[in-house]
């Protein structure tokens, strides 16, 4: 009898075979019987290291396979663009990378699967990479005084140079005034006189609104002040004197909290370990206009805290100058300017905090203001900034010189006019203004919010420092000239140009990422003056941008078109040196740079998508010791002049 043959073809021939395969771990020439592997169903779990890196910094991604004993790869993906592949091991495979783009992304994972086990793709996760911060930029060195050496310095003006004969010290708790050897006595109406020598005395009275110091002596006195007063403290003096703060709380409740009705300089001096504060009342009898107000100048030191609120007008008021030596001071207001002088606010060391947060229209809240006078400031009408830490947050300009000859002259002869500059020769400085610019007029009237971060109304110079200034208005803004010669700057408007001087604009030396508007405002704008390169390493981004004055300048700088937020750059040499790389932090249409790296005659070749490190990286850009890998080839040109315009 024959033998009854199996059949041998067709899908029952495939089953059995798929079967055996699977039986034995083995794959057979045509596969599985999914193209995507096996039929054992599996799931894949991704993970980053971090959620939130900087650009540049790698992050890990791991890919976790269920069952663990699935072989096989996974490819790793942003969106639908392939980061890499990695092999699986114990149930795991990894990829690390640092291409990631300054933005949000979207990643996931996908195991292809194996002749046993089926494909799987795991659940998007999120990385959020931000724009490089600074590295290896020690702030510290940039907050050192230099006031010693600067154009400002007095000796006068150190409380440590300065003799005081007399001590008087009054406590506002106990109510007591006395001199430093003598007996505590109480404070009344008919006041306490502590020293009457030949027809010249101190006295100690209180008052409807507080308690006056009256001295009529020829030599200067300390008062040591201590304890709670609710009132104001008024004083009247024939000479210098020091209010010594030694853990003082007065607060004004018909006017300010200090009224210093002498024209002599005081030395307002914080005792170590000690915190202070001075408070006005929002309604008042008395009209001063300032929680601080004195008609001579200021002069603040020590090593303790000394808070000051303004609610009626300005935080701090004095008609000659302001300057701060050391301290840690700070100063909020809700109506209007935080500090505010006439002649000059000088800032030597410290640390000030400035808070301005007044919104009435056509007078939004300053930080720092110095007004100018031709009665009593020719030539001053200054802000000068020598070192420590200065950090200002106001509706309106964040620290300006603001005398304007065309607004505020009242005669022709100009050797009266005040010199409204501002220099900063070292800090750390940080700006912020809040305010929407706006201009209209109203019955003839121009009202306008002009939040502009640092303002000289004549010139503007950073000689050095560390400068953060992101505003609404103008970063830096000047009447004459800006001259930048140093110092780490940045500078961002989001509604106005970064740097924009209505004169020349001259840039020597330093590290600048200055970022404009949208068109027609600009990273760098001097209105068709002379605008000089001689050093410096700067990127600016923006509409539009002045175009450097190619005879006047010494140092090759470069125009380029638009950039895409999110995308680091570079510039490359056919022998691959990198003379320029940054992180693009918002997309725009001009791009204006300059390096020392750049030489004439040098062709380069555009490059973007890829990553640059360095040995410093400010806001973006890459200084010192560049490299640049990966990214697309663009435009190449070749410099032949101090200014190449090379396009897009």
């Amino acid at each position: 009898m024959a033998k009854r043959q199996l059949p041998v073809i067709g899908t029952y021939a495939a089953t059995i075979t798929t079967l055996i395969l699977a039986l034995f771990g083995l794959s057979g020439c045509g596969g599985g019987t999914n193209a995507s592997g096996g039929t054992t169903s599996t799931t894949t779990t991704l993970t980053a290291s971090a959620a939130t890196v900087a650009s540049g910094a790698s992050v890990t991604l791991t890919a976790a396979i269920s069952p663990t004993d699935a072989t096989g790869t996974v490819t790793f993906y942003d969106g639908t663009s392939s980061l890499g592949t990695a092999t699986i091991s114990s149930g795991t495979a990894s990829l690390a990378t640092s291409a990631l783009s300054v933005g949000t992304h979207t990643l996931t994972a996908a195991y292809g699967g194996s002749a046993v086990y089926a494909s799987s793709t795991a659940s998007t996760v999120t990385v959020t990479v931000t724009a490089a911060a600074s590295t290896a930029i020690d702030t510290s060195t940039y907050a050192v005084s230099v006031a010693a050496t600067a154009s400002t310095y007095s000796a006068a003006d150190l409380v440590t140079n300065t003799t005081f004969d007399t001590t008087v010290i009054i406590d506002f708790t106990a109510n007591t005034a006395r001199l430093s050897s003598g007996t505590a006595q109480a404070i009344t109406t008919d006041g306490v006189t502590l020293l009457s020598s030949g027809g010249t005395s101190i006295a100690v009275t209180k008052t409807t609104y507080g308690i006056t110091i009256s001295s009529t002596v020829a030599t200067n006195v300390m008062y040591v002040l201590s304890g709670q007063l609710n009132g104001t403290l008024t004083v009247s003096s024939s000479s210098a004197y020091q209010l010594y703060l030694n853990g003082v709380a007065i607060a004004g409740t018909a006017g300010p909290a200090l009224d210093l009705e002498s024209t002599q300089k005081v030395f307002i001096v914080s005792a170590a370990g000690t915190t202070n504060t001075l408070a006005d009342s929002a309604t008042r009898s008395m009209t001063m206009k300032a929680a601080l107000y004195g008609k001579g100048p200021m002069v603040f030191g020590g090593s303790g805290i000394l808070g000051v609120t303004g609610s009626y007008k300005h935080g701090i008021f004095s008609n000659d100058y302001v300057r701060v030596c050391s301290g840690t001071l700070t100063v909020a207001v809700s109506a209007k300017d935080a500090i505010r002088s006439v002649n000059g606010f000088i800032f030597d060391d410290g640390i000030l905090t400035v808070s301005a947060t007044g919104t009435t229209t056509g007078d939004e809240s300053k930080g720092i203001k110095v007004e100018g006078s031709e009665s009593t400031g020719a030539g001053k009408g200054y802000v000068v900034i020598n070192g420590g830490y200065l950090t200002v947050t106001s509706v309106g300009k964040g620290i300006s010189a603001g005398w304007d000859i065309d607004e505020d002259a009242t005669t022709t002869d100009t050797s009266d006019d005040p010199s409204p500059y501002v220099e900063i020769n070292n800090g750390v400085i940080t700006v912020t203004t809040t305010g929407t610019p706006y201009e209209y007029t109203s019955g003839g009237t121009t009202v306008s919010c002009s939040p502009e971060g640092i303002e000289g109304k004549t010139n503007l110079t950073v000689n050095n420092g560390y400068l953060t200034i992101s505003t609404t208005d103008d970063a830096l803004n000047a009447g004459k000239a800006i001259v930048i010669n140093g110092g780490y700057l940045y500078c961002a408007s989001s509604a106005n140009d970064a740097i924009d001087s209505n004169g020349t604009l001259t840039i020597t030396g330093g590290v600048i990422v200055a970022i404009g508007s949208s068109a027609p405002e600009a990273a760098f704008d001097c209105d068709q003056n002379t605008f000089t390169i001689t050093g410096g390493t700067f990127v600016g981004i923006g509409g539009t941008t002045s175009t450097p004055t190619a005879s006047t300048s010494k140092q090759y700088s470069v125009i380029l078109g638009s950039g895409t937020k999110g995308t680091t750059m570079a510039l490359k040499a056919a022998d691959g040196t990198v003379v320029f790389a940054f992180t693009i932090p918002q997309s725009y249409e001009t791009m204006l740079l300059s390096s020392p790296n750049i030489t004439a005659g040098t062709t380069y070749t555009r490059y973007t998508g890829g990553t640059a490190s360095a040995g410093t990286v400010f806001n973006g850009l890459y200084v010192n010791s560049l490299s640049y890998s990966g990214g697309t080839a663009g435009k190449s040109f070749t410099v032949s002049s101090y200014v190449t315009n090379a396009g897009s």
